[in-house]
């Protein structure tokens, strides 16, 4: 539950930010629709429809960051009651990872959520922004413990029966 807070909490600081960036520059809204309607009938969008765009996709990336991030805790608590203190270190080792790579992306869009209007032009949008993934090995080793409490469950209903 807990982690659901904190993902609840990004998304909360998330929609904070975008208000009050909004708030910072007004009549941003009202060019970058501008530009928007322009874009579709010119050859390709403005550099401002880019970076908007590339915002927009670094806010949804976070917040499914944000949901890796609780589920690998999760998972690293679940393993240390496993009693399997490698899976839950490798698990909080790429909780911290993700956390990393989430840091990195936050400050691009604080970045992009500082600009000028006239830096607008002359900033690079950049694409590709996506979660982090676990290494195949940490998903199999998952797996491979998931299937092991399995077993030991059905073990143990079988004893009492």
């Amino acid at each position: 539950m807990a982690s659901q807070h904190w993902f609840d909490d990004l998304d909360h600081k998330l929609d904070t930010w975008l208000d009050t960036w909004l708030a910072r520059h007004p009549g941003q809204g009202a060019l970058l629709e501008e530009e928007e309607r322009n874009g579709a009938q010119s050859a390709g969008p403005g550099q401002r429809l880019r970076l908007r765009q590339e915002a927009g996709q670094l806010r949804n990336v976070l917040l499914q960051q944000g949901e890796a991030i609780g589920l690998w805790r999760q998972r690293g608590q679940e393993a240390l009651t496993g009693h399997d203190s490698t899976l839950a270190r490798q698990c909080a080792d790429h909780e911290r990872r993700c956390r990393r790579e989430g840091q990195v992306m936050w400050e691009r869009l604080e970045m992009i959520g500082s600009l000028s209007p006239e830096e607008w032009h002359t900033t690079t949008a950049r694409g590709g922004w996506r979660v982090t993934e676990a290494s195949v090995s940490l998903q199999q080793a998952w797996a491979n413990f998931v299937v092991e409490r399995e077993l030991q469950e059905l073990q143990r209903q079988a004893g009492k029966g």
